[in-house]
Order: structure tokens, then sequence, then C-alpha cells
């Protein structure tokens, strides 16, 4: 299956799941992690679900599928084990050029949810076009434990020395050259270790006569 790669920013945009059991759960969650507003339509949830509903993180539509649910939706998924509700909601989906993700049934989508890593900020995906989801489970697996939780703090430290970076000398062609000096330093290193005393040096070091010493220590509590 031939795909183009993307990364949606659903961000407060309204999704729609149909299906309230465990392969449901996990696309809600998925959805809520990347900022989505979401409804589920389903005769029943599961307890997780439920227990989302009961605290307004997600709306429920306590029910079977119908057609109008789907309007004004940005993205839609389907997650039933009911093949005939499935179709229903792709084509649902499709006649209104919203674009739609049905769980195991590639050839009822329009886009394809691959397998994720999520570290912070940081999103690493996988898929295999549909042709092996356990080989892709597998990749999936071994980048977990390549890319570890320390991944998190460091691309926000990474992103907070940009920002503060471009805001005292956007433009200026020797930026590129401190990013990559960052990246290629022990930086990685030192937060995976908790040193938090060599992670101050090496942004001494690279970055010392550009930020003001108070602006790095800014930085530096973001690890904390």
């Amino acid at each position: 299956m031939q795909t183009y790669p993307i990364f949606a920013l659903i961000a407060d945009r309204p999704c729609l799941v149909v299906g309230g059991g465990a392969v449901g759960e996990r696309k809600v969650q998925d959805l809520l992690a990347a900022g989505a507003k979401v409804t589920v339509v389903s005769p029943e949830l599961t307890p997780a679900l439920a227990a989302l509903a009961a605290k307004g993180e997600i709306r429920h539509l306590q029910g079977d599928f119908q057609e109008e649910q789907i309007n004004g939706m940005a993205l839609v998924i389907g997650a039933t084990d009911d093949m005939e509700v499935n179709a229903k909601v792709s084509a649902a989906a499709q006649a209104r050029g919203i674009m739609v993700n049905i769980v195991d049934q590639p050839h009822l989508c329009t886009f394809i949810v691959p397998a994720q890593v999520r570290r912070g900020d940081l999103t690493l995906a996988i898929s295999t076009g549909g042709a092996s989801p356990a080989l892709a489970r597998k990749l999936r697996e071994e980048l977990e434990s390549h890319f570890g939780p320390e991944y998190g703090p460091y691309l926000a430290l990474l992103q907070a020395v940009r920002t503060r970076l471009l805001a005292v000398r956007r433009g200026d062609p020797d930026n590129a050259v401190l990013f990559k000096q960052l990246v290629d330093s022990p930086l990685l290193a030192a937060l995976s270790r908790g040193n938090m005393h060599e992670v101050r040096q090496i942004l001494l070091e690279v970055l010392g006569q550009v930020l003001a010493a108070a602006v790095l220590e800014e930085i530096l509590k973001l690890t904390d």
C-alpha cells in the first residue's frame, strides 16, 4: 500500500471514534494525547472510557452509529467489531470528505495509523503499509528500548534553547552551528545520567557567549 506520511494537527479539533471497546479506548487515548476533542459513539464503554466521559474529558453518544454524527468532524475512526457498521462509518466520512480510519480494514481507510513511540514532543512513527503489523510492532518495541524517557526532557530543553536563542538573534547564520554543536554534544547522555552539573557545563560551553547565565538557569529548570 502506497502512503504519504503526515502528522495531523488536531489539537482542539472535533474527532469521532465509533466503538467503545478496548480498541476504541486505545484510539481515544491517542487522540486525547494529540489534544483532540473526542466524541465516542457506542452503546457501552470500557470502564476507562466511562471514567473519561464522567469527568467530561470526552463526549459519549450512547447508542448505535448514525451518519449525521460525523458532521463537522475533522477525523473519524471506526473501531467496532461489526463489519457492516465499519463500512457505514467509512462511507459516511468519505462522502463528506473527512479523513477516516477503520481499524484493521485498510480498504475502508483514507489514512492509516502507524505504530508509534512517544517521548514528550518526540514522535517516531513506523508503518509497513499494512504488509505486516507484527513487524511494525517489533520495530516499535526496538525503538522504545533505544529512545528512552530521557528524550522527553532533552527535546524540551532543545526547544527552550531554540526559542530563547532566536529571540535574541533570529536570522544569525551562526545559529545553525550552535544548534548542531548542542545536539552533537554529550547533553543527552548527561540528562540520561541525571548529571545536572554536566548539563549546565555543556550549556555554558556552547551558549555561554550568547545567552545570559540567568537565561541558561531558566532553561535548566525545565529538566527539574
